[in-house]
């Protein structure tokens, strides 16, 4: 028996499951799930969704919560669909003829902003965890059949979903009825909970026709400087300017913070500039639009998501507390043991301040720590203890001269270089030694 026979064999017999919510915005907690109650939800979609049992289920998530419990476990065996055990990890593991790819809104949109496509097209792509962005949905059309998106929560299970991604509206399962709806929060039934009434945490717009569309966690609301800032808005706005592709905003250090993915022409601007040029641009063009807008701005390649989805505010506030400036991400290439970075370090970082006047070059000592940095980023492993092994310096690495990091991981250590076409600037072997 496997692990996944195993959580499935013991839920049958207790009648009951746990499951950790996130916590929007309040501490996580347990919630209880029964057996009979999610025996109903699982009949509900399978009357819904139409799915039968000539499926293979496979997963990019894992049954520790409850969107990945219900769907790559759970709602397959009520079906009597084949469960792939093997988990995706990345776009070349979709290798499954006839399969139902259960995923999140984050890994279909590195598969789209990455070109990396699977090599065999899903029949059927159902995501959750978070909303699924027009162009990812239209990218997910474009490899499947059909493309499903369930909003749910860990304590009402699944409530509504939607295959039509222009209208946004989406379609409540039968087991859920909305009791009341107001600017900050929505209460409902759930035929599939024992915890009733259950109050979502999400601003959800009810249409006569009984449809919803989610709009945004409630938890995304922000009060800096004792003003209401509705984060929504702003990113909107942020999004509408001509350097920016994606944004988030969060309140930092009692200031309104903006974390932002940048087009090909904002990374040439601030190439071609430098930070504080491009932030007074685009401080700019919103000035007339909010009482409060950023005053803490940081540019990468992608926002932070966790496995589910979901906006991974941990890692974005440490984006916010680094001491060093951050390297500007041009493109990144993970897979498996190996990862190569396209990155460059922008002329008015701090790091170059000093070191030295008149020809300002990249310290041997942040080279290494950037390594050790990407490595965590690329593989979730922290090289920062023990001894580096094969250090060599070859060249120096002057400001805006873009590099690629190439990494490389055995069983004794993660190799690194750093080249660019003409030449090695330096390499090593960081050592394995916890992951994290």
């Amino acid at each position: 028996m496997d692990k996944f026979d195993e959580i499935l064999d013991k839920f049958f017999k207790t009648g009951e499951i746990f499951f950790r919510t996130g916590g929007t915005v309040s501490e996580g907690k347990f919630v209880r799930a029964e057996l009979s109650k999610m025996q109903v939800e699982m009949q509900d979609m399978k009357d819904e969704l139409g799915l039968d049992d000539g499926y293979k289920f496979i997963s990019t998530t894992t049954p520790n919560h409850r969107w990945g419990f219900t769907f790559q476990l759970l709602y397959p065996a009520f079906i009597g669909a084949e469960i792939q055990h093997k988990r995706v990890n990345y776009p070349e593991d979709i290798n499954v003829e006839n399969a139902v790819l259960v995923t999140t809104p984050s890994f279909l949109e590195a598969m789209r902003k990455y070109g990396d496509l699977p090599k065999v097209n899903p029949k059927v792509i159902m995501a959750a965890g978070a909303k699924l962005e027009d162009k990812t949905f239209e990218f997910a059309k474009s490899i499947s059949d059909r493309v499903i998106e369930i909003y749910g929560s860990s304590e009402s299970g699944s409530i509504a979903w939607r295959e039509d991604y222009k209208s946004g509206r989406m379609k409540l399962f039968r087991g859920m009825k909305v009791l009341e709806n107001t600017e900050d929060y929505t209460k409902i039934h759930s035929d599939y909970s024992s915890c009733n009434p259950v109050i979502l945490e999400d601003r959800i717009k009810v249409y006569d026709s009984g449809e919803i569309e989610f709009l945004e966690r409630r938890g995304r609301v922000l009060k800096v400087q004792e003003k209401r800032i509705m984060s929504s808005d702003v990113e909107e706005e942020i999004n509408k300017l001509e350097f920016v592709s994606e944004s988030y905003c969060l309140e930092y250090d009692r200031k309104l913070a903006a974390l932002c993915v940048l087009t090909d022409e904002g990374k040439k601007f601030l190439l071609e500039n430098d930070k504080l040029t491009l932030v007074k641009k685009l401080k700019s063009q919103l000035v007339d639009k909010f009482e409060i807008i950023p005053q803490r701005w940081k540019f990468f390649d992608e926002i932070p998501r966790k496995e589910t989805g979901k906006f991974d505010k941990e890692r974005i506030k440490e984006l916010f507390s680094m001491n060093l400036s951050l390297p500007m991400i041009l493109s990144r290439n993970v897979s498996g043991d190996e990862a190569v970075f396209r990155i460059t370090f922008l002329k008015n970082s701090n790091f170059f301040k000093g070191h030295f006047e008149g020809m300002p070059i990249l310290p041997g000592v942040v080279q290494l720590f950037y390594a050790n940095w990407f490595i965590k980023l690329a593989f979730g492993i922290d090289c920062s203890l023990g001894q580096i092994r094969r250090v060599k310096f070859s060249n120096i690495i002057q400001p805006n001269v873009v590099v690629n990091l190439e990494l490389k991981k055995t069983s004794k250590g993660v190799s690194y270089k750093y080249y660019n076409d003409e030449k090695t600037f330096s390499t090593g072997i960081l050592p394995l030694e916890s992951f994290l």
